[in-house]
This record gives C-alpha cells, sequence and structure tokens, in this order.
C-alpha cells in the first residue's frame, strides 16, 4: 500500500531495439501515480539545471528509463508527452525503496 494516494494515471512508452530492417516495437504499461504540475528547477543527468514542469510519485522502485517517454492526460484533457529529466528513488532508513519520483 502507497504512503500516499495515488489518483493519476500515466502511460510509459518504451521503444524496443530495431531489427535487421530498422523497424521497432513500442511496449506500452500504465503505472498508478501522483502528478504535480508546476514550474519546479532540477539537475538533469549532465548536471544542467533545467525546468520540469511536473513531478511524478511512483510507489516503490518503479521501472522508469531515462529512454522511456511518459504520457498524462489531466482532468482538463490535455495531454503531455515527454521524456524524464531526472529520476530518483527515496528509500526508507533500511534501505528499501519506497517512492520514485520522476521529473518531466
Amino acid at each position: 500500500m502507497p504512503i500516499i494516494p495515488l489518483k493519476q494515471i500515466i502511460t510509459v512508452i518504451r521503444k524496443g531495439e530495431p531489427d535487421r530492417w530498422g523497424n521497432s516495437t513500442e511496449e506500452t504499461f500504465v503505472l498508478k501515480c501522483r502528478v504535480d504540475e508546476g514550474s519546479k528547477l532540477v539537475r538533469n543527468t549532465l548536471g544542467q539545471e533545467v525546468v520540469a514542469g511536473m513531478e511524478i510519485t511512483l510507489d516503490k522502485l518503479a521501472d522508469i528509463r531515462y529512454t522511456d517517454e511518459i504520457e498524462y492526460t489531466d482532468e482538463l484533457n490535455r495531454t503531455i508527452k515527454k521524456a524524464p529529466i531526472k529520476i530518483e528513488v527515496i528509500r526508507w532508513i533500511s534501505g528499501k525503496p519506497k517512492l520514485t519520483v520522476v521529473y518531466v
């Protein structure tokens, strides 16, 4: 059971490896989350300061990669489709992952 309510849903789109003809498949899956929209200044993997438009909180250790695309549709039917800027795992004192926070 998550420690915060997860009322929103995101769709993760993961591109597969291309075959010898150059065609690649897409794998999609849905995760429950909490999405907080607003501008936030974060550092990306290169150490640069960038502005993130959403903070997505997922339960435990979520399988999110920097090469994935995250699609979110809010209550006003606006769809946002972006790649993650920063992924961080929040752990308990025991070392077990409790939350995954993704900035897009």
